[in-house]
């Protein structure tokens, strides 16, 4: 009886083992070094289920958040957002302002997946208020 719970046991820490290390081999964060973190799950609008992490929090929040589809940061200087834009070797497709923040919309291959704006496909944003900026992929959602 004893070995049959144990097998029992065994099994489900093996089945969990195997549900959860897709989630953690997906790498790491795609914006390192920020103050603060917005990850999206669910779906790549802003009607995703957004989960919001600390600089030290975000590395566990995005291995272990299923169905993850998107994530955005956010830093006190916006050359570190623009630094790696051009890390990923992005293309800038158009700009706007709205109110006190100009968005900046990319195309960068190295990052995959994306929406439709204004006709093409952008995977890359990179919204800049002041002196700082926020990044995301392939938006940014829930406001900067």
């Amino acid at each position: 009886m004893v070995r049959r719970v144990f097998a029992a046991l065994l099994l489900a820490a093996l089945c969990a083992a195997m549900l959860a290390l897709p989630q953690m081999l997906r790498g790491g964060l795609l914006f390192p070094g920020a103050q603060r973190y917005l990850f999206y799950a669910g779906g790549a609008s802003s009607q995703a289920r957004m989960v919001f992490a600390s600089a030290a929090e975000a590395p566990l929040v995005r291995a272990l958040l299923v169905g993850r589809s998107g994530e955005s940061a956010c830093y006190a200087d916006a050359e570190d957002a623009f630094a790696l834009a051009e890390r990923y070797g992005a293309r800038l497709l158009f700009c706007e302002r709205a109110g006190d923040v100009v968005n900046y919309y990319y195309s960068a291959p190295a990052l995959g997946g994306g929406v439709w704006l204004e006709g093409q496909p952008v995977n890359l944003h990179v919204a800049v208020r002041g002196q700082g900026a926020c990044i995301g992929s392939p938006l940014i959602f829930g406001g900067y």
